[in-house]
């Protein structure tokens, strides 16, 4: 069953329901209303008749009886042994009526030829002094034609009161399944033609309103994230594909004439070389992006970031003959994981002497319960424009330059990545001409 007849069929039943138990306790209730009053009736009339037979000799009984005799009722005297002593009827529906109370309460309600009739009893001592009960009975066909017209009007309107329940009833499951169908809809195009196409917002504030901003966010997430993989996976192809193109090349050269040649075996396989290290480089930077977001773990720890300065620099110095500088205090002492601060001062480290005409400075700061790491360069500096795509990946400010430095794009992105992980703030600055300083800031105490 579809989710828009639920909605009819059970706010249907729901609202008759309702409505039903409405009506019936509206017509029992007037029912019992009607008879409680009746009864009192009767009840009064009986007080009245027995005074009256108390006061009144036993010639002239009958005459008392029939003065109090109620219309459409029935009279009578019933002694101690259940032997009628007196009746009279003034309707012949009611001859030889002779009900006794039922005793579960101050009157009883019998059925005589398809018509309701109310008995009361009283005890009462005659002038004699003999003990007898007195019964009055009345038909209540005036009740009863009361209660017929009753039960049509409250049927009448509940039927009445049942179209707009079923009107409204559908128009709900219009309203609450509308944007329903519009977004399987928009899910089923989304899926036939690979696109990303949102709904039309709803008005007002309620759920469903809510549920169609959160599927909108989501396509917009989607549609970014599908153009970043796409843009991922194509620049990365074009960065796999140049060193392969080199190294096919060269491979090439190498065996038509490399072994004949000493200068082209040495220029083929220098190539070669550098080529395939850098194929190396961009595979692992990507493999470590893919890690870190997949949520790496991170190991906080106290050290001494100093220590950790100079582990980092002193390979560097060897491998690249250039000068790093650290400048600040000789122990810093502050809560982090130190192989993820090594690995992200390398690659800040790594990209400053790619393009600094002279020494790299490292600098350590502490400010106000915040480690501060500067890494500084004399480089040509970055574009203004550049700086907010810094961080993304596969990003170049200049693509010959990258090129020519081997840079692929992916250090920065994967820098980026690992200070969100430490929790510490990354930032950059630069003037074109002057230089570039990377910053990395970070509370000194996890806690604090």
């Amino acid at each position: 069953m579809k989710l828009k007849t639920r909605i009819h069929v059970f706010t249907t039943l729901l609202m008759f329901f309702i409505l039903a138990g409405l009506s019936i306790g509206i017509y029992f209730l007037f029912e019992k209303m009607m008879y409680e009053r009746q009864a009192d009736q009767l009840m009064a009339r009986s007080e009245e008749l027995t005074s009256a037979l108390q006061e009144t000799a036993a010639q002239n009984r009958n005459m008392v009886i029939r003065a109090y005799m109620p219309p459409d009722g029935a009279l009578l005297i019933v002694g101690t042994d259940g032997r009628v002593i007196t009746e009279v009827y003034s309707d012949k529906r009611l001859r030889g009526f002779g009900t006794d109370p039922d005793g579960n309460g101050p009157y009883t309600i019998t059925d005589v030829e398809g018509v309701p009739a109310v008995t009361v009893a009283m005890p009462f001592i005659g002038t004699g002094g003999e003990v007898a009960e007195l019964r009055i009975t009345q038909l209540a066909d005036d009740i009863a034609g009361q209660l017929s017209t009753l039960r049509l009007i409250l049927i009448g309107l509940t039927a009445a009161a049942m179209i707009p329940v079923i009107a409204s009833s559908v128009a709900l499951g219009r309203i609450v399944t509308r944007p329903i169908n519009e977004l399987t809809g928009t899910m089923r195009d989304n899926r036939e033609k690979g696109t990303y196409e949102k709904i039309d917002e709803t008005r007002g504030k309620d759920e469903l309103h809510e549920m169609t901003l959160a599927y909108n966010d989501m396509m917009d997430q989607l549609g970014r994230n599908y153009e970043k993989q796409e843009r991922f996976v194509s620049d990365a192809s074009h960065e796999l594909k140049t060193p392969i193109t080199v190294i096919e090349s060269y491979s090439r050269l190498l065996k038509r004439r490399g072994f004949d040649d000493r200068n082209i075996a040495n220029e083929a396989v220098d190539a070669i070389l550098s080529q395939a290290v850098r194929m190396k480089d961009l595979t692992a930077q990507l493999l470590d992006l893919a890690r870190s977001d997949q949520s790496a773990a991170y190991n906080f720890r106290q050290a001494d970031i100093r220590g950790i300065s100079e582990e980092t620099v002193r390979p560097m110095r060897q491998a690249y003959g250039q000068e790093f500088a650290i400048e600040g205090p000789d122990k810093l002492l502050a809560e982090t994981d130190p192989d993820k601060l090594r690995q992200l001062l390398f690659i800040l480290l790594d990209n400053a002497r790619k393009y600094s005409d002279g020494a790299v400075r490292l600098i350590l700061e502490e400010k106000e319960g915040l480690i501060e790491l500067s890494v500084a360069d004399h480089g040509p500096g970055i574009p203004e424009a550049d700086l907010p795509h810094l961080f993304d990946r596969f990003y170049r400010v200049d693509s010959d330059r990258n090129r020519k430095t081997g840079g692929t794009g992916l250090g920065l992105a994967l820098a980026k990545e690992i200070a969100d992980g430490l929790g510490a703030e990354l930032s950059v600055e630069s003037v074109v001409g002057i230089g570039t300083v990377f910053r990395i800031s970070f509370p000194s105490n996890r806690q604090s």
